[in-house]
């Protein structure tokens, strides 16, 4: 990789912050430098986020949450907004002014989260986090020997008491179902520290050993007195009061995700949606009724061959879409390894979760963390992993997730390689999920085309609650009954999906705000094109501009600049200057 990936040779000591720049407002260069010098921050100020993109010059550092810190970064997060504001895009190119909407949507969601989510004050449960978090992201890839990385865990582990620490004195305005779920994460967290550091220990020095599970006793100790404290402060903090505001939430929606929507339109959208989806069930279980087929799904005698099973159903998944030519694999594309879930992160992660390569890094495997293969597990996404797999793997790798990150890190673009847009990546593996099941995959499956619609009517409901917590009209208990009563989900999932939506509003409206804008996108390629258009090309051309909004594709593909108008300058709410 070049350009930045050269910053993984020196210190990540973060440079002067420069004065905003003198060269001409269609600069694009002086974009890019500001770009370099923010991400290089945002880095330093998250070591743990560092390890995950493939860059390891901080691996024996966790996030500091202490005041000075968090004043440090704050005034450098000013002046890169400040810079950036001054360096208006003017009448440079699509390609720059794309690269500048990037960079200041990047900027602004750090910037909001700061000012209106305030999780440093408010969340327990971040801190908790930084501990498992640190610690799994050293383990969950062999990227360096035991011994480097059994040293950097401990570090890590160290470090993990001044992060508690730094918690009791920050949190000031803590949201009491916050504070539950924090608990209830540390209760469950043990095995993390006990079982899955285990395999770092092998062939390790014996020096090294004894630190190692010295810092690990200390950690422990430290979580667990962090969890009593918790548990005896919270009855005294308030209950609710996470909503952000319809204005506010619909600035986010513009301004950090460039999406054309209102809270309103993405309501509207659900509902539209969900009464769809209740019907493909329908037509579906008649479609059954008469076939009368029955699904093949395999038994299993242990988790090996289970996860056996998974690994195997990539290459079919490989085979089926390049036979169709619904997209091009690169040649870079590494292997796709499934794992399971960690049971320590397992009440965190229930339907598993994928590690994708990141844009630093050399290896180019992809992990998919499936959730344990136990029969008693009766969970919504335990279930659904057991009753059919195409559909999962399809979502997490190719054409999935996987597939799609790969591409982007090789994005030629720095701005392109580092934006992380989730309203492109879950869109774009959940319109995936609907177009194997139409162009056939599901033939002989009933139980895939079952789980497919199920997943959409879930995904559906997921916009509903979202909007509904962020605004303000749905209490926690209504959105976990909302869950249950329309995704069709287990009250354990509901309650949840329906705190994590709490903690952080935006990110579940992502699949159904990204699918629908993919297929308005095929829509328009299919007019544009006419005879001469083809389904794989459109993939291959959509994915190549990496994990950015749509928005943005469509006014670089097609010229059609109505989505971007609507994102490029919204009214700012009155209050979002505070610090």
């Amino acid at each position: 990789m070049t350009g930045w990936a050269a910053v993984t040779a020196v210190s990540f000591a973060l440079a002067a912050i420069a004065a905003p720049a003198s060269a001409a407002p269609t600069d694009a260069q002086a974009v890019q430098g500001l770009a370099q010098r923010y991400y290089r921050a945002v880095y330093a100020a998250s070591p743990t986020s560092a390890t995950d993109a493939g860059l390891h010059t901080a691996d024996g550092r966790l996030a500091d949450f202490s005041r000075s810190g968090y004043a440090a970064y704050g005034v450098q997060l000013k002046a890169f907004r400040d810079e950036l504001a001054a360096l208006a895009p003017g009448g440079t190119s699509v390609h720059d002014q794309v690269d500048y909407l990037l960079l200041r949507a990047d900027i602004e969601g750090d910037w909001w989260q700061r000012t209106y989510l305030r999780a440093r004050e408010r969340n327990p449960s971040i801190y908790e986090s930084e501990c498992s978090n640190g610690v799994f992201s050293l383990l969950k890839k062999s990227f360096a020997p035991n011994v480097v990385r059994a040293r950097d865990v401990t570090l890590r582990l160290r470090a993990c008491r001044g992060v508690l620490r730094a918690a009791k004195a920050n949190l000031t305005d803590v949201v009491r179902e916050f504070a539950v779920v924090a608990s209830q994460d540390v209760a469950g967290g043990d095995a993390l520290y006990t079982e899955s550091l285990a395999a770092l220990a092998i062939g390790i020095p014996a020096r090294d050993k004894r630190a190692l599970f010295a810092a690990r006793d200390d950690a422990l100790s430290a979580l667990h007195e962090f969890k009593h404290w918790v548990d005896r402060m919270t009855p005294s903090w308030h209950a609710g009061g996470f909503a952000v505001g319809e204005a506010q939430y619909d600035f986010y929606l513009r301004r950090v995700l460039l999406l054309p929507y209102t809270a309103q339109d993405l309501g509207r959208i659900a509902r539209v949606e969900l009464a769809r989806d209740r019907a493909l069930e329908a037509w579906e279980a008649q479609r059954e009724r008469y076939e009368g087929a029955v699904s093949k799904q395999p038994s299993f005698a242990n988790k090996a061959q289970f996860l056996a099973y998974y690994e195997a159903q990539t290459a079919r998944l490989r085979a089926f879409v390049t036979s169709r030519h619904l997209v091009t694999l690169p040649s870079y594309l590494g292997p796709f390894k499934i794992v399971e879930v960690p049971a320590a992160l397992a009440p965190i992660y229930p339907g598993g979760f994928m590690n994708p390569p990141g844009p630093f890094d050399s290896d180019h495997t992809g992990f998919y963390f499936v959730p344990d293969y136990d029969p008693k597990n009766t969970g919504f996404f335990a279930t659904q992993a057991r009753q059919a797999v195409l559909p999962v793997l399809a979502h997490e790798g190719v054409p999935g997730h996987f597939l799609q990150f790969s591409i982007a890190n090789h994005n030629p673009d720095f701005v392109r390689r580092m934006h992380d847009d989730g309203v492109f990546a879950e869109g774009w593996a959940f319109y995936g999920e609907e177009m194997l099941m139409r162009s056939g995959l599901y033939e002989d499956d009933p139980a895939g085309r079952r789980e497919v619609i199920h997943l959409m009517r879930h995904r559906a409901t997921r916009v509903g609650v979202d909007v509904g917590l962020a605004s303000g009209t749905m209490t926690l208990p209504q959105a976990i009954a909302y869950f249950q009563a329309n995704a069709g989900i287990d009250r354990g999932t509901a309650y949840g999906e329906g705190t994590r939506f709490a903690m952080g509003p935006g990110q579940a409206i992502d699949y159904l705000a990204g699918k629908t804008q993919v297929e308005t996108l095929l829509a328009d390629y299919l007019d544009h094109y006419g005879s001469s258009a083809r389904l794989g090309a459109f993939h291959d051309r959509l994915l190549s501009y990496g994990t950015v909004p749509y928005a943005t594709i469509a006014w670089e593909w097609f010229g059609d600049a109505q989505w971007i108008q609507r994102v490029r300058n919204p009214i700012e709410p009155a209050s979002f200057g505070a610090s």
